[in-house]
This record gives C-alpha cells, structure tokens and sequence, in this order.
C-alpha cells in the first residue's frame, strides 16, 4: 500500500497547503492540456472522426475545471485583468461588427493557467508534474521513433488534421505517411540536426507536430536553467531531456533559442533583478522591420526567409491593424507578431505585458523564469504564427509562471494579529 502512495504521489503530487481536491484536479487538467490532442487523435484514428467541435468542446472542459478550481479564491487582480481584456475584445468585436472566439481563447489560456499556478505556488510540485511530462513525451518520442508503423496506426496525425479543415486532402507530399506536413522535411531541404541519423523524419511525440515538442523543449530548458546553483541536478534533468526532444522533432528555434538561454545564464545579462527584458518584444520587432526593409530576399524556410518576409508584413501594417481592427481574420501563417497585433490589439498586448513584470516572483528563481520565457516569446513571435498560444504547451508555460511567483496567501482572518498563537503561549510561559 506504501509503494502505490507513493507511485500515486509521483504522478499526482501534492502541494502543501493546498485541499487535496484542488490540487488533484490541477494535475488532471495539466494532463489534459498535454495530452488532449493526442488522445483526441488517437479517438479519430481508431475509434471515430474528430471534428473541430469536439475539439473546442474537449478545451471548453479543460478551461471550465480551471475555472472551478479558481472559484475556491477568486482574487481580485486576476479577476480585474480578465475583466479588462474582455472588455478591450468586445469593444473591438463591436467595432468590427464581429466576434472573434480565438482572440477570447487566446488570452483566456495564460489568464486562467497562471491564475492555477499561483494558487499552487509550489516549485516542487511543478518539479514532479514537470518531470512526469517529460517522461511522457520521450516515451512517445521514442515509440515515434524506433517504432513509427505502431505510432502510425495509433495517430493518424494528417488525417486529424484534414478533419479539422487545417489541411487539404491532397497536399501531403510524403507517400504514405500518416504524419502531418511538418512531420517530414521536404525534399531539398532536409533535416539540420543529425540528418544521416533520423533522414527527414521529425518527431512529434503527444504534441503531434514537431513544432510544439521543439516549444516545450524551450519551456523545460528555461525551467532548469532558472534552477540554483545547489539544483544543478534537476538542471541538467531539463537540460538534457531539452536537448534530446530539440534532436528528435529537429527544432531551429529550439536549437538557437536554448543557446541563448544558457548564454544569459552564464552572463550577467541573466541576473534575477534585471528588468530590460522587459523590451525585448520591441527589439524583436524593430529587428524585423530592419530586416524587412534593408534585407534584400525573399520568402524561404529557412530562418532568414521567414524573419524577412515577418518584416516585410510588419512594414505593411496600418494604423487599424495595430489596434485590431482590421486584419483580424487574415492567416499570416508563421508571421507571429502580425497575428497578434491584428487579432488583439497591442493596447491590449500591453495590458497583458506589463502586469506580467509587476509581479513580485516568490525568489530569485521565479525572476530568472521570467527573463527566460521573455525571451521564448519574444522569439517564438518572429517565426510562428500561433504555437504561442497552442494549449499543450502554453498551459504548462503560464501555470510554471504562476508557481514561479509563489503561492497566493490566504487573508488573515479578523483580528488573528491580536491573538497569539498557542506556541507563542508556550513560549511566553517558559520565560
């Protein structure tokens, strides 16, 4: 009976302080948020077709038990961001005469995940949790792997994708793959990692696209290099297992951005107090304006491709795209800061940023995080369009924000300061 406690406190560990309830919950809707479209896909393989419905319905259940887990200590702050960004996208669906649901969707993740994690506020509950995904993906990862036929059979990735209406039926160009379009690199193009080893294969592990288990790669690595000095053995946990999943799934961004975490590791740039990381969304953005305008290209995949042709949009912006009001239905593909401009506004990219560096992290290691996911974010945007707000890695992203400011006190209750406690008594006493 011992040894199944403590396999059931691995899998779902607990947090001090925090009702038994709550806390269980919290570990099955970050399980969901991983897994959910794997399963999802593996429901649509073997035994019935998936639609986008029942996608959106599956992250309408996820965000409806986030809800219920909040509703336990409803604080204010969150409640008054919430209210505000709602207010902003309504506003902006009255001007425009339409509702955006993704634009909701969007800031609704980071808002309600965060808002989870400060309730727990446990760094070694977020160990655990983390550490048990990372368990997870690479054993996917090595079934996807070393054994693609039975991968295959169980996640029939492209036809998922064709289901939902993110793809065409015939515009798979590898034969007989059952993997999505990024699962294999094009013909002249290739893999950059490892190439002789893996041939053009890119592994997506649960998150059934590479692209995603290159993002979690980042998220895990930010998490351990944010570690103490004494933690150096979970940092080199996430370090290596980050490393293995930007191998397997063949992540450029994975790869440069990774190294320049551990660079502001080494460096004093990376200090916990620093706060110009602050701009560095602006200094992504002006860096791409440069490039669009002086660069002399065109659009290619490879990084240098997609940077220009992000900056040659960015150049083309007007005044009613940065605000939202036009451009919000328009596919910008892997352009990221576009889409994020013309679908929320930056007023309300603002709104969202700031209260971001207003928070007061539990120690030096929460401060550390928020440097680094800067980073991951400022990035992200120049070559992606929406993995930023994917659920099954930004769930994970903003619940180890929340656990990285620590966890939310409970008000005293009237008058707690006047009475001593019984230990104070005691101590009284014996004087």
């Amino acid at each position: 009976m011992q040894s199944f406690a403590n396999i059931r406190d691995f899998i779902f560990p607990r947090s001090a302080g925090v009702s038994v309830p709550a806390e269980r919950m919290t570990s099955w809707i970050l399980m969901a948020a991983l897994l959910y479209q794997a399963v999802l896909c593996a429901v649509h393989t073997n035994v019935h077709a998936i639609s986008t419905a029942g996608v959106m319905f599956s992250e309408f259940v996820i965000y409806l038990l986030c809800m219920v887990v909040l509703s336990k200590n409803i604080r204010l702050e969150l409640v008054a961001v919430a209210a505000l960004a709602a207010a902003y996208l309504f506003l902006l669906a009255i001007m425009r005469n339409q509702l955006d649901p993704k634009g909701f969707r969007d800031v609704m993740i980071p808002i309600l995940f965060y808002g989870i994690g400060r309730q727990i506020g446990d760094a070694r509950y977020a160990d655990r949790l983390l550490k048990l995904a990372v368990l997870l993906v690479l054993a996917f990862g090595f079934l996807e792997w070393f054994f693609l036929d039975i991968y295959s059979r169980i996640f029939n990735i492209f036809s998922y994708y064709v289901n939902q209406g993110g793809l065409a039926a015939g515009s798979n160009w590898a034969k007989d793959s059952v993997l999505g379009l990024n699962g294999i690199r094009p013909e002249g193009i290739g893999r950059t990692i490892l190439p002789a080893l893996l041939g053009s294969h890119r592994i997506s592990s649960i998150f059934l696209e590479p692209v995603s288990l290159g993002n979690f790669a980042v998220i895990i690595a930010a998490w351990g290099l944010s570690k103490r000095r004494e933690e150096f053995k979970d940092t080199i946990f996430f370090l290596l297992a980050a490393a293995l999943m930007i191998v397997m799934s063949d992540s450029r961004y994975g790869m440069i951005t990774v190294a320049a975490l551990i660079v502001l590791r080494c460096s004093p740039l990376g200090k916990s107090g620093n706060a110009w990381p602050i701009v560095l969304p602006l200094l992504s953005a002006l860096m791409l304006l440069l490039i669009g305008a002086f660069f002399d290209g065109r659009y290619s995949d490879s990084f240098l491709g997609r940077l220009y042709v992000s900056g040659r949009t960015l150049l083309d912006l007007n005044i009613g795209m940065l605000v939202g009001l036009d451009g919000y239905n328009t596919n910008f593909g892997d352009m990221g800061y576009p889409s994020l401009l013309t679908r929320l506004g930056l007023p309300l990219c603002v709104l969202l940023w700031v209260p971001l560096w207003m928070l007061k992290m539990e120690d030096e290691r929460g401060n550390r995080f928020r440097i680094y996911i800067t980073l991951y974010i400022s990035l992200i945007l120049c070559v992606s369009g929406t993995s930023l707000f994917a659920l099954k890695t930004a769930g994970i992203l903003w619940f180890l924000v929340g656990c990285a400011a620590g966890k939310v006190a409970d008000p005293a209750p009237a008058g707690a300061a006047a009475r001593p406690s019984a230990k104070t008594k005691e101590q009284h006493n014996a004087y």
